[in-house]
């Protein structure tokens, strides 16, 4: 069983379901609208448990009815909480998620999140001992994610980021990611440097990053140079909130397969999650991710 550290947020989501996402001035007529589990961090740990993982988070929620209602439902799914804080001087991260024919488009407070601090962290370095690899994302403040990343070192624990939300990139942070897990708009943003061909910057950074590209699937070079992109499967799409998140726990779940193996799996396990609506109601088994794989190669 692989054991998995994940350091990352917690929101509350607020899903709306609408035609088509709303322009500046317009108001729409929604077609639904649900409150949902979210937070990429959340949504990885989840992912990982229901693969077959055993999760642990680190985050931070706030001293309020939506905190008490995620963390239950955290435990519920079998992730450890022992180590998410909880603060009074911030409301729990919340998510306005617009739902429009298989995209979405995003808004966040990260309230609690960004009250995770290095601290925090520090204190669940027994963790990082007793996990195989630790999964984090820049949702929660740079100290938080910078001190995940040296204990993560100091035990000699691979080390995998989604540098979610998009941007710059810290030297003293890079430095320490044995594998960044980016879309490819993330992958612009953080290595891009006016370079707008993903598989030159891939190439750049040979061993270092898997891109995923939606429905194109995902892509990697090893440390050798080659090129291994791994085709998305063919689902119909509902909501792709979450997939990315999917994608990323299912591949640190699997990542003793080696990172072409585990690719293959991570696009499957997107594919599942994104066949209904909300970031953690549709993550699949892994009896589900072995049935559906059967499927796809009868």
């Amino acid at each position: 069983m692989t054991r998995l550290l994940v350091v990352g947020g917690i929101n509350m989501d607020y899903v709306f379901e609408a035609p088509c996402l709303p322009r500046t001035g317009e108001t729409l007529g929604g077609q639904s609208f649900r409150r949902a589990s979210g937070g990429k961090g959340a949504d990885q740990a989840v992912a990982a448990t229901r693969l077959g993982a055993e999760a642990w988070l680190v985050g931070c929620t706030g001293d309020d009815a939506e905190g008490r209602e995620l963390l239950g439902r955290l435990r519920a799914e079998g992730v450890r909480t022992d180590h998410v804080a909880t603060t009074a001087d911030a409301p729990t991260g919340a998510a306005a998620v617009f739902a429009c024919q298989g995209e979405s488009a995003i808004a966040v407070v990260p309230g609690a999140n960004h009250r995770l601090s290095a601290a925090h962290v520090r204190a669940a370095e027994p963790l990082f001992g007793r996990s195989d690899l630790v999964l984090a994302e820049l949702g929660i403040p740079l100290a938080a994610a910078l001190e995940a990343a040296e204990l993560a070192h100091r035990h000699g624990k691979p080390f995998l980021l989604t540098p979610s939300p998009a941007g710059a990139i810290p030297p003293e942070l890079a430095r320490r990611v044995h594998l960044f897990l980016a879309n490819e708009h993330e992958l612009m943003a953080g290595f891009g440097d006016g370079e707008s061909d993903w598989r030159a910057l891939l190439a750049r950074w040979p061993g270092r990053i898997v891109v995923t590209r939606g429905g194109e699937g995902a892509a990697h070079v090893d440390a050798q140079g080659t090129l291994h992109e791994q085709p998305a499967f063919r689902v119909p799409v509902i909501d792709t909130t979450g997939a990315g998140d999917a994608f990323a726990a299912a591949l640190a779940v699997h990542w003793a397969l080696g990172i072409p193996r585990a690719m293959r799996l991570a696009c499957a396990v997107a594919a599942l999650a994104v066949r209904g609506f909300g970031s953690q109601s549709t993550l699949p088994t892994q009896r589900e991710l072995q049935d559906f794989l059967e499927r796809a190669d009868s």
